[in-house]
């Protein structure tokens, strides 16, 4: 059993590398899908503040990466990776951070556990 999810692994991956066409890849991606993604985040104002919670054209981008990764038979994740890389240091330096909750969500979080320790002595009965 082992040796034959071994084997379909191996000629998988033999069939991605034998048959990748790494020039249908970048011609898609970077003459369609780069572009359009562009045109579309200039209209946002990615330079003043994290455009992440609004932008949808994120998700249109990676089915456009998806569609070009299907069309060339195998995508190597490397470039995937690379392109998105790049692509979040452009648009979302400001995203780098979380931001923390504010003082009433803490308190709200953490005071009900607190009270609940303190009280467990007072309704255990041993």
């Amino acid at each position: 059993m082992e040796g034959s999810v071994t084997s379909v692994i191996s000629t998988t991956l033999i069939m991605c590398l034998a048959f990748t066409d790494r020039l249908t890849f970048d011609n898609e991606v970077y003459n369609h899908c780069i572009p359009l993604y562009r045109q579309r985040m200039a209209t946002s104002n990615y330079q003043l503040e994290c455009p992440w919670p609004n932008t949808k054209y994120y998700v249109q981008l990676d089915d456009c990466v998806k569609k070009a990764i299907t069309r060339s038979f195998c995508g190597e994740p490397s470039l995937k990776n690379d392109i998105f890389l790049k692509l979040h240091q452009t648009y979302f330096p400001l995203c780098f951070f979380m931001q923390d909750p504010g003082l009433h969500v803490l308190l709200l979080l953490t005071l009900p556990c607190i009270i609940i320790t303190f009280l467990m002595p007072f309704f255990c009965v041993c």
